[in-house]
């Protein structure tokens, strides 16, 4: 039994040693699950490093930044020169930690003293994890002192984005690195759930697409599968479109019945409710659920910032078009929404400029809304934006921004008929690869006229057309057509 100190009381020594029961035993009290979601074998490997920036990592609730911690602490305690009481997880959502009154940096003396046994100057390096770091008052100043003190790894996540987020561009600038928690993918639910995903090829990085001449054999996976495994495909795609990425939905914690509350109160009760007012001034919780829901409601289409103001007046909450532009901004933040600004961007922003946003999980739209038009068999005009919400979980790298396409194809002549792309990624050398979702049981010559209008004003080494079913890689104008259950089952 660890004693207390006159620093710390027998109940918060009892929460650390229940924190961290490998001082003890040199595992953890259960082993984490196998699966490894994209992010975190890139984590283990910067973290075990003897110098290094503070990891952050960020997203939405329930996404599994607490089993990456344990993930990567399972795998520092398989090193047998590793001491296990130089490992040191406190996470802040137990009330009599975040009370404490000597704070972060008053356990982290403790640990130094009681457990690691020397100074944190001297021996084998520390790793310290601190989960829901955010719900700590002045967390970002204790973690800069310690970052800038003591040689210790540091790794912190936060259940809100905004909140890790805030600290990070503030007073912990220039020493953090941030890794993104989106909901899972497509791809991740099929390895982590779904014995299908054998038989398809390594996953690819989305930035590979920008190291190609020729895309023709990168989507390949798919068509090299039997007719009855394509089925099979086709069914787990159509729950994912349904239900989404949040991990609960398919570990088998939730049930069937159930998905749609749980996600409704994840976002609205905790993120909306509780996350996002913790650090932002939302003077009118009333507003921003109401511009939640709007947003699931036209979700991959344009959102003009005062005419959002203008429909919210005429329901009677008071608001303005200043508002309007913050409580979006905190919503992206949060990770809960994803804006996209025109290409080429313009020199300055303006609230007056439309963005496309999506929200980042197609199945928080589905739970508000009850339910979505069947993949399928629906008409491809009623879930086309549906798809767009779908294809953009993707389309995400680090180093990459996304945009999107509209304009006249003619910009000389404002009469000439407008064309758009929906997706335009751009990697750091300004390189773009314009993306089209057409998810159509036929193609015609008009579906690529964005495209090639696009292709031939920018340097753009070839495109991609998203389709329902079609597979042709269009060489004279380097435009490759990939289904997208292809698209969605690479990355």
């Amino acid at each position: 039994m660890i004693k207390p100190s006159s620093s710390a009381t027998q109940e918060i020594v009892q929460v650390l040693q229940d924190l961290n029961p490998w001082w003890t035993t040199r595992k953890l009290r259960k082993p984490p699950p196998s699966y490894l979601r994209r992010g975190v074998p890139e984590l283990a490997a910067r973290i075990s490093r003897i110098k290094g920036l503070i990891e952050i990592v960020r997203g939405p609730r329930q996404v599994g930044k607490t089993t990456a911690i344990e993930q990567i602490i399972h795998q520092l305690l398989q090193n047998k020169k590793m001491e296990a009481t130089d490992i040191l997880f406190v996470r802040f959502d137990q009330e009599v930690l975040r009370e404490y009154r000597g704070g972060l940096l008053g356990i982290t003396r403790w640990y130094e003293h009681a457990i690691r046994r020397r100074p944190f100057e001297t021996g084998p390096i520390s790793f310290i994890f601190l989960d829901e770091v955010h719900k700590l008052p002045r967390w970002d100043e204790d973690v800069k002192h310690l970052f800038d003190t003591f040689p210790v790894r540091v790794m912190l996540t936060g259940s809100s984005s905004v909140l890790v987020t805030k600290g990070g561009r503030e007073s912990l600038a220039g020493r953090t690195i941030m890794t993104d928690f989106p909901t899972f993918q497509f791809r991740e639910v099929l390895e982590a759930w779904m014995p299908i995903a054998r038989r398809l090829g390594p996953p690819r990085k989305f930035a590979d697409l920008f190291q190609l001449k020729s895309p023709g054999d990168f989507f390949s996976g798919v068509q090299e599968l039997q007719s009855q495994q394509k089925l099979s495909l086709r069914q787990c795609l159509e729950k994912y479109y349904n239900r989404g990425g949040y991990p609960r939905l398919y570990n088998g914690e939730i049930q069937d019945d159930d998905w749609a509350d749980y996600l409704t109160a994840t976002i609205f009760d905790r993120v909306l409710g509780v996350d996002i007012p913790d650090l932002f001034p939302v003077r009118n919780p009333q507003l921003l659920r109401w511009i939640y829901v709007e947003v699931a409601r036209s979700t991959g289409q344009e959102v003009v910032q005062n005419r959002l103001a203008e429909m919210a007046e005429s329901l009677g909450i008071k608001t303005s078009q200043p508002h309007i532009g913050n409580y979006l901004h905190y919503l992206s933040d949060a990770l809960l929404t994803r804006e996209f600004r025109r290409y080429p961007l313009a020199k300055t922003k303006s609230s007056r400029t439309p963005a496309k946003i999506t929200l980042t999980d197609l199945g928080a739209r589905n739970a508000l809304f009850r339910g979505a038009p069947s993949l399928w068999e629906s008409d491809p005009q009623h879930i086309g934006p549906l798809i767009e919400t779908l294809a953009q979980s993707v389309i995400r790298s680090p180093g990459i921004q996304v945009h999107f396409f509209r304009d006249h194809e003619n910009p000389r002549n404002r009469n000439s008929p407008i064309v758009e792309v929906d997706f335009v990624p751009e990697d750091q050398s300004g390189a773009v690869i314009p993306i089209e979702i057409k998810f159509c049981h036929q193609l015609h010559g008009k579906d690529f006229r964005g495209l090639r209008c696009f292709m031939n004003r920018f340097r753009s080494p070839y495109g991609l057309m998203v389709t329902r079913d079609v597979f042709d890689w269009k060489m004279e104008d380097r435009i490759l057509c990939v289904p997208l259950l292809d698209f969605l089952c690479t990355f």
